[in-house]
């Protein structure tokens, strides 16, 4: 969305013409010959013409200047985005299992027939057990989901309202074997479970351990301030305290068949107990059996989940599963960069020491490798190294690397390259210049405005693939001779959303060559599929939307300054599903007769489809948390939940005629739960406000809109099991309250 400027002068020449000459009695008044050919008219309509030009200029804001706004609160365009998809292997009839390294690449076609190519973001062991079969049992017994699955329908995974004691059995068609990994892969229709959920929530973890840290000195008597290096990124997720989950396998024991519990080293849990979108590794310590379990008929090699305790915040429900699978994106490396190796040229190892590595070279005049090392050391740039032949005394050799040769360097201002694969993710670029056998490492900036005659800083525009470096006062120019190197991945952007089942085979690559010695037997031993539609991949932000973004982040709180601040950050929080939030002001839970100067209390509910839902313990934690960090100084926040005050409906109700007479109550207590729901109900269906008294009239509003009821013969509202003083019949709250639909007593005459 675009910004609205005003309009700063919206005056035209004429006007400025006429403003002059209406004000020339005031200042001039022995002028007075106005007409046209006076020269003093002439001056006159030349600096109005000057005026407007200026005018004209003043109401011009350009896209650079614009860029320059959004980047002084911290907001920039966003670059292309690559799609994100779960790839799902699996082998063919009597093979072993294989361990897959971490960015294989795999393809498939999009609708048009061009080749897409993705590559896993993790190990992956694939085993040759298939998950073929899914069970939930809760309270009434064994639930046969298998066929809600393979559809992809959804499912909870503890059923609708999940309850300590509910099981979750996942069945494969071979035991697992002891000591061998299998990855399950789980993707929830939560709205927190998504992938930016997870990235709120470690970046919540790293600003909650910045704020932890004690305050450096800076006296001169602790000796000189030292810079602490900037914290590196947190990657690992806090666990999930409101739940624990066992995880459990089918063993056999003599001639029967007991579960082995999985212990946390067994157990590498991703999806943080069934609340975000992730992967589950388990490694168990002896070896599974096979038996028939529940409502599926069959011997199968059994995986069972259990919730031990605790309470979510809302129910997990499925809404894909797989095994054997691994999260993966689209995005390739670009690119193979071959030098020659001179004979006689020995390197330093003889042979490289990993796939990643530094190297350390010369080159002659030609372009072949006159001197050649392979370093471990972190200021050296850091290349994959796809093939190498070392040279001896008669034949050459030769290195490649996964690199794009860019050009050299002529020592012009400004200098351009365009790489031939875009768009660039921009979180791989890597930009290097080789001078006279040195390495020098470019940063990528967003403009040269504070890039200095050494620095070398450059421009890179991802969506074409261009490149730019300085004009040497602002920035380096890129010196004459320079080699420049570039490493990193294209991705196809939004035409890399595929739908499922569309990626299918390994990718014949000098990568996939490189990373997989025996390619061609995977080939054949491998398939392959995404089982869910890859989705998030994305082409650059444009200036406008980022504009509306910037609206957007502006427009919403930071601070907790005012209780809408306070009720809209703490449903803001990560890691946790807030359905309602309500603060008051100088109002202590523990004290609500008093008044608490400087106290703020947040009522929260979690987002669980019950009577009353009630927070949890850790759900209060998290909130407390989140909201702690943000208030202002003198004030207090306190997060509780709600007070419940259960309220029943005692009815006499007729009957139109026809009507079942054994149906309608029911259909009647279900219209008094759903309008006395605390998180659908309420006069405008958005929960039951709270402090809000129960009205005798809208009750019978209520029951007189089921289909059925001709008119209510009598009516009483019951609290606690006693009915209501006739005076007024309502129900009467605490402002802090909210009411709870209790046992209705409902008679049809």
């Amino acid at each position: 969305m675009p910004v609205l400027l005003p309009n700063l002068d919206d005056r035209r020449w004429q006007d400025l013409v006429d403003e002059g000459r209406a004000l020339i009695p005031l200042y001039a008044p022995e002028w007075t010959d106005q007409n046209v050919h006076d020269p003093g008219i002439t001056l006159m309509e030349l600096f109005a013409w000057l005026a407007e030009m200026d005018i004209f200029g003043l109401n011009r804001i350009t896209d650079r200047a614009r860029l320059k706004f959004l980047r002084l609160i911290g907001i920039q365009p966003q670059p292309p985005t690559a799609a994100i998809t779960v790839l799902s292997f699996s082998l063919q009839p009597g093979s072993g299992a294989i361990d897959l390294p971490q960015e294989v690449e795999c393809s498939g076609l999009d609708p048009f027939g061009v080749e897409t190519v993705f590559r896993t973001l993790a190990p992956l062991t694939v085993t040759p057990a298939n998950l073929v079969a899914v069970q939930l049992k809760d309270s009434q017994g064994f639930h046969d989901l298998t066929e809600r699955w393979r559809r992809g329908q959804l499912f909870g995974a503890f059923g609708d309202v999940p309850e300590p004691g509910a099981e979750l059995y996942l069945g494969f068609d071979k035991p697992l074997a002891a000591g061998q990994s299998s990855s399950l892969f789980f993707t929830f229709a939560n709205l927190h479970a998504s992938y930016a959920e997870r990235e709120r929530l470690l970046c919540e973890l790293q600003a909650q351990r910045q704020a932890c840290e004690p305050p450096k000195m800076k006296c001169g008597c602790c000796g000189p301030e030292t810079v602490a290096p900037t914290p590196p990124k947190e990657t690992t997720l806090p666990p999930f305290l409101g739940v624990r989950l066992t995880w459990e396998i089918l063993t056999a024991s003599g001639s029967q068949v007991v579960w082995t519990e999985l212990g946390p080293a067994n157990v590498d849990d991703d999806t943080r107990a069934f609340t975000l979108n992730g992967s589950v590794c388990l490694t168990p310590q002896v070896a599974g059996t096979q038996a028939a379990i529940g409502q599926v008929a069959g011997s199968l090699g059994y995986i069972r989940v259990r919730f031990a305790a605790g309470a979510y915040d809302a129910p997990p429900v499925i809404q894909n599963l797989a095994s054997n699978a691994v999260l993966a994106e689209q995005a390739a490396p670009a690119g193979v960069v071959t030098w020659v190796i001179a004979p006689g040229v020995v390197s330093t190892p003889p042979q490289p020491p990993s796939m990643m590595t530094g190297l350390s070279l010369q080159l002659d005049s030609q372009g072949q490798i006159a001197s050649l090392a392979f370093v471990e050391d972190s200021a050296t740039p850091q290349f994959r190294v796809l093939a190498y032949t070392p040279a001896n005394a008669t034949t050459p050799g030769s290195l490649s690397i996964e690199a794009v040769a860019v050009g050299f360097g002529d020592g012009t201002p400004m200098q351009k390259f365009q790489l031939q694969e875009a768009p660039v993710q921009w979180k791989s670029f890597q930009l290097v210049t080789l001078e006279s056998g040195q390495w020098y490492a470019w940063t990528v900036r967003p403009d040269f405005d504070a890039s200095g005659r050494a620095s070398r800083d450059c421009l890179l525009d991802p969506t074409a693939g261009a490149i730019a470096f300085g004009d040497g006062e602002h920035g380096l120019a890129l010196p004459v001779g320079a080699r420049v190197y570039a490493a990193y991945r294209s991705t196809r952007a939004e035409n890399g959303n595929l739908k499922a089942g569309a990626i299918n085979r390994l990718v014949d690559s000098p990568h996939n060559r490189a990373l997989l010695s025996n390619l061609a037997d995977l080939q054949v031993k491998l398939s392959l599929r995404n089982p869910m539609a890859a989705a998030g991949g994305s082409a650059a932000e444009t200036l406008d939307h980022t504009i509306g973004r910037a609206i957007d982040f502006l427009g919403r709180p930071q601070r907790a300054v005012t209780l809408d601040d306070c009720e809209t950050l703490a449903k803001e929080t990560p890691g946790v599903d807030v359905a309602r939030a309500t603060a008051w002001a100088n109002v202590h839970p523990s004290f609500p007769c008093l008044e608490a100067p400087g106290m703020i209390t947040v009522v929260v509910l979690p987002n669980m489809p019950v009577a009353q839902p009630t927070p949890s313990p850790a759900l209060l934690s998290s909130v407390r948390a989140y909201l702690n960090r943000r208030r202002i100084i003198g004030s207090r926040i306190e997060v509780v939940g709600p007070t419940y005050l259960e309220v029943a409906v005692r009815a006499q109700v007729q009957a139109l005629t026809g009507t079942s007479k054994t149906t309608l109550p029911q259909k009647i207590t279900d219209a008094l739960n759903a309008f006395l729901h605390p998180l659908t109900g309420g006069p405008e269906g958005a929960g039951w406000p709270f402090g809000r008294d129960v009205y005798r009239a809208e009750i019978l509003q209520v029951i007189d809109r089921v289909p059925g009821v001709d008119y209510v013969a009598s009516l009483a509202l019951l609290v606690d099991g006693c009915e209501c003083s006739p005076q007024c019949s309502n129900v009467c709250l605490s402002p802090t309250w909210l009411v709870a639909a209790g046992a209705h007593e409902i008679e049809v005459l």
